[in-house]
């Protein structure tokens, strides 16, 4: 299976190969700023398993652990990177409804309008996957 992803503007475009490792609601206070939301669902890959195939991927240190990528054209989020994975934002993808998202991270960070009222695995910081 290929997953098929893209900015707004179409500047950059990524494919990732097979099925994600899992999905996260992320509630993080950098996951909230960075996005302007109450919350980033991020879909996970191994980082061998996801090529940019247009563009180039504008990034930012946000911790020691990640970068953010960026579409230096449109601002659109497009990606997480770590040593281990690339992580693609639900909203990029061409088929975001395939994707089963499995668990909420940094759960203690979630505003007070967010309701966790579903039955996904909830970790008040990160998951231990």
């Amino acid at each position: 299976m290929i997953h098929k992803a893209k900015c707004l503007c179409g500047a950059i475009e990524i494919e990732a190969t097979g099925e994600p490792n899992y999905a996260e609601y992320c509630h993080c206070n950098m996951c909230q700023k960075s996005s302007g939301s109450s919350f980033m669902v991020w879909v996970v890959f191994d980082k061998e398993n996801v090529r940019v195939t247009k563009g180039d991927i504008k990034k930012y240190q946000s911790s020691a652990a990640l970068a953010r990528g960026f579409c230096e054209n449109c601002g659109s989020n497009v990606s997480i990177h770590t040593d281990k994975c690339f992580d693609l934002p639900i909203g990029v993808l061409e088929n975001p409804d395939d994707i089963e998202i499995t668990q909420h991270i940094w759960s203690s960070g979630a505003l007070k309008h967010v309701k966790l009222d579903d039955d996904l695995p909830k970790y008040e910081k990160d998951a231990p996957n």
